[in-house]
């Protein structure tokens, strides 16, 4: 009897076994997709071939593009593991010739359609479109596109539309000779479009421009959101710490399903920043509190002028769920002598956003000079708003009392619905008695909308005659601005006159005052 039923199971294996030899294999943790490609996670790099509609694609695009982006991906997994983030780099879809998912999009357009300046905007409708007719194409929020050259100038340079990152969104060129073979020949243009693509990247990515610390440059090289795109594959190219804590909550670099980029902000609670000469360090340190956990601050020193290539980073990790330190030796800043400085702290989500606070400090006789920590402010209680110029509380809520609420992001607007008032704005306050100040903290609006440039300053004793504390620009920057009275006053009440605005318009808006 078995002698009978043997031949029949062996047909049945057979018979399974040759149906199925071209389904995948089962796993779990991989994505396929119709055309054959897979990843190990969901959300990819949506990487889209552009084509203007009197150009065609170059010769061997996918072969020499798919060679191209493994090689930056490997770049960024490299630079991830070595800043502790064990074989972190971000997702794309690849099939077994080791070719990547380019999707091809013919624009409806001529290349002069799509200018290197302001072209991006046509390119992206186009690409939406497409992405709205084909959903499953698009995996996530990043996009890389690519355009092919547009011509070349007498010296032999490709010269092309859009190539810069927009957002979430990144444009890049291919050429006829765009090959890995060129990495590490000398061939500048190669380089310089090579690079480009993986600086542009990761501004795609959600990175700013930074630059190395001046210790790192012997042996790490140049980082490559400074000026690496001029580097990379031929001289040694980093990612930095702060680039790294970035990219590590960043959607496209994570298997997981939850949700990224939603709403989230932070709040600095107190900062304290100092020059420790002993450390020969400028140390930073203090509390905040967030709607949605932070994994990592981090600091960019970006001295006045340089468009941020030069700013030089640190990161640090959250001491328990809502304190910050780092110490930032000066030996790695390349400019000091009387320098100026803005010092950005990006706090890191867990979901990707980023929240972004600016303090600035200078240097003198080649000494950081720190003027932004956190002044011990006069308690509010029982502080009134004594008279207005205007508020606007029909189309929002401007109310002038929000300047003294203790809430930073809530604001007083000047009138601007109807019979909209024009500069100088005024508030006074009633401190309801007598106190003794040393200067006036002053927050703008987030964001800086509306944000007053100048400002004169005056307190009384009987809210009548007034004397002038001091006329003032306002740093233009989010958190508590700090303004020196030159001697202590005592004052019952304080008034502000706004002068003019930063955005040249006859508005104005303020977050907070307060006294210290």
């Amino acid at each position: 009897m078995m002698k009978k039923i043997f031949p029949f199971v062996l047909i049945l294996v057979f018979f399974f076994t040759a149906c199925n030899k071209d389904l995948h294999p089962v796993d779990p943790n991989t994505v396929y997709t119709p055309d054959g490609f897979s990843s190990d996670r969901t959300r990819n790099l949506n990487i889209v071939y552009f084509v203007p509609n009197d150009l065609d694609t170059l010769p061997d695009y996918q072969r020499r593009l798919s060679d191209i982006m493994l090689w930056v991906r490997q770049f960024y997994k490299n630079e991830m593991t070595r800043n502790g983030y064990t074989n972190k780099t971000f997702g794309m879809f690849v099939n077994s010739d080791s070719l990547v998912k380019i999707i091809t999009i013919r624009g409806t357009k001529p290349k002069s359609g799509y200018p290197y300046e302001g072209g991006s905007g046509a390119v992206a409708e186009e690409v939406n479109a497409w992405f709205e007719a084909h959903p499953s194409d698009k995996t996530s929020d990043h996009t890389l596109i690519i355009i092919p050259r547009y011509e070349f100038r007498q010296d032999g340079t490709a010269t092309g539309g859009p190539f810069y990152g927009t957002g979430k969104w990144c444009y890049a060129l291919d050429y006829e000779d765009f090959n890995i073979a060129n990495i590490g020949l000398g061939n500048n243009q190669f380089t310089g479009w090579f690079g480009g693509l993986a600086h542009e990247l990761g501004h795609g990515l959600n990175l700013p421009h930074n630059s190395e610390k001046v210790s790192d440059r012997s042996t790490l090289g140049t980082a490559l959101m400074g000026y690496g795109n001029y580097s990379l594959g031929k001289e040694a190219t980093l990612l930095t710490a702060a680039d790294a804590a970035i990219l590590n909550a960043n959607q496209i670099f994570n298997k997981d399903s939850k949700t990224y980029y939603d709403a989230a902000n932070a709040e600095i609670d107190r900062i304290h920043a100092k020059y420790d000469a002993t450390k020969e360090a400028i140390v930073v340190s203090g509390k905040f509190h967030a709607s949605n956990k932070i994994n990592s601050i981090a600091y960019y020193n970006d001295p006045e002028g340089g468009g941020d290539y030069n700013a030089i980073t640190w990161e640090s990790k959250t001491i328990g769920v809502d304190s910050f330190y780092v110490e930032m030796k000066i030996s790695d800043l390349q400019y000091k002598g009387d320098s100026l400085y803005d010092l950005r702290l990006r706090f890191v989500h867990e979901n990707g956003i980023i929240s972004t606070f600016t303090y600035n400090y200078k240097f003198g006789n080649n000494i950081p000079i720190m003027n932004f920590s956190t002044r011990s402010e006069l308690s509010k209680q029982g502080w009134q708003v004594h008279t207005f110029s205007s508020e606007e509380t029909a189309e929002e809520d401007g109310a002038a009392t929000n300047v003294i609420d203790g809430n930073s992001s809530s604001y007083w607007h000047s009138r601007w619905s109807a019979n909209e008032t024009v500069f100088p704005h005024e508030l006074v306050i009633d401190l309801g008695s007598t106190k003794t100040a040393h200067g006036l903290s002053y927050t703008h609006r987030n964001g800086l909308s509306r944000a007053v440039k100048n400002i004169e300053v005056s307190y009384s004793i009987d809210g009548v005659s007034f004397n002038q504390a001091g006329n003032y620009e306002v740093p233009n920057f989010n958190g508590p601005q700090y303004l020196d009275f030159m001697t202590p006053v005592s004052l019952r009440f304080l008034k502000i006159k706004a002068i003019d605005a930063r955005d040249g318009e006859q508005f104005a808006a303020i977050a907070e005052l307060g006294l210290y």
